[in-house]
């Protein structure tokens, strides 16, 4: 089976003890936008807080996990597409 998703969007908030990054995610031809938390481990949230800051474009590569009825979104890969550096 499959089950995985790709995001990309701004970083809208970096919550380091949860382990979770919140991003703002456009639809297409509107101007609303949908705010996503994604969890994350602890290896990837390290490198997530080292060089990405609230605004930062990432891509993510995520699984999609439903426990007791609510639906988390797990990340597996970050790619950084505009980081705090640029």
């Amino acid at each position: 089976m499959l089950n995985q998703v790709i995001l990309v969007g701004r970083v809208n908030k970096l919550d380091k003890q949860a382990g979770i990054v919140s991003i703002d995610i456009k639809r297409p031809n509107e101007t609303d936008s949908d705010l996503v938390p994604i969890s994350l481990s602890e290896g990837i949230m390290d490198n997530v807080l080292e060089y990405l800051t609230e605004g930062s474009t990432i891509g993510v590569k995520a699984s999609i996990h439903i426990d007791s009825n609510i639906l988390r979104i797990v990340g597996e890969k970050v790619t950084f597409i505009n980081t705090k550096n640029e």
